[in-house]
């Protein structure tokens, strides 16, 4: 029998598509990744469907893999580690847990066992997601790149301070609704101008798809001066971004990244 790598414990949405992931990068394949989840329907699906192996309970996943993804739901994070603990010695354990912190997890861990922190975002269920990532400075230095390859398989890796973490998280976290709220705005204005759902709604993802790529490609350049190349003198454009300044787009973005950020340390 093939010894797991990579053990999920909870494989909701995020734990499948990290799986995807290493499964797709060739990094981790299904034949060496091992779940566990209360809704066991679920697995008996993915085990068909994918190969990914099925752990009896939490302590017999946490037992058989040297890196445990911790991926159920907040509140119940205490009381998984909890029943696992002893299983965890010298075990890299990765939360993907949000709003539970380095402290917390640490209550719940044995001493000699590495523990990382990460935040994976929603486009991590296609390939395209930033993940931010923190560590106590007592996490084995290959162990941290371990995490970090692991979460490359599904995006982007930010190293970022555990004390950053709920700013960061306003933006990458909670960005995806940001940006799916102005293009279904965008939608919504192209159909009343006229232009059929369908084609509205490809111009609009299109588009935003594009922006981003050119963003991408010259990460040195001022977003400003890239927004001056679209923008001629007296142009439509022009006119189109005198109305979202006069309404406070700036302002509005401002207030919601720190509205997500203060209720992500309430929680937190």
């Amino acid at each position: 029998m093939t010894t797991p790598l990579v053990g999920f414990l909870g494989y909701g949405r995020m734990a499948q598509a990290i799986s995807e992931g290493l499964d797709r990068s060739g990094l981790v394949p299904y034949r060496r990744q091992l779940a566990s989840d209360v809704a066991s329907g679920i697995l008996d699906g993915f085990r068909e469907r994918r190969g990914i192996a099925v752990a009896a309970d939490n302590a017999a996943l946490a037992e058989r893999s040297p890196i445990v993804v911790i991926a159920v739901k907040p509140h119940q994070v205490r009381g998984a580690l909890s029943e696992i603990r002893e299983s965890l010695k010298e075990k890299l354990v990765i939360s993907i847990a949000a709003g539970v912190t380095l402290a917390t997890l640490g209550e719940y861990v044995p001493e000699g066992c590495s523990l990382v922190r990460v935040i994976p975002n929603l486009p991590a269920l296609v390939g395209k997601g930033v993940t931010l990532i923190t560590a106590p400075p007592s996490t084995d230095k290959a162990d941290l790149d371990n995490a970090r390859k692991i979460f490359s398989a599904v995006g982007e890796v930010v190293d970022i301070p555990e004390s950053m973490f709920n700013e960061g998280t306003a933006v990458s976290g909670s960005g995806p609704a940001y940006f799916f709220l102005v293009m279904e705005a965008m939608i919504r204005g192209a159909v009343r101008l006229g232009i059929p759902w369908d084609q509205a709604r490809k111009l609009v993802v299109r588009t935003c798809e594009g922006a981003a790529a050119a963003a991408l490609a010259r990460p040195s350049q001022n977003l400003a001066d890239l927004r001056d190349q679209v923008t001629s003198p007296g142009g439509t454009t022009a006119e189109g971004l005198l109305v979202l300044e006069e309404g406070g787009l700036t302002a509005i973005f401002h207030a919601a990244l720190k509205a997500a950020s203060d209720k992500g340390r309430e929680l937190s």
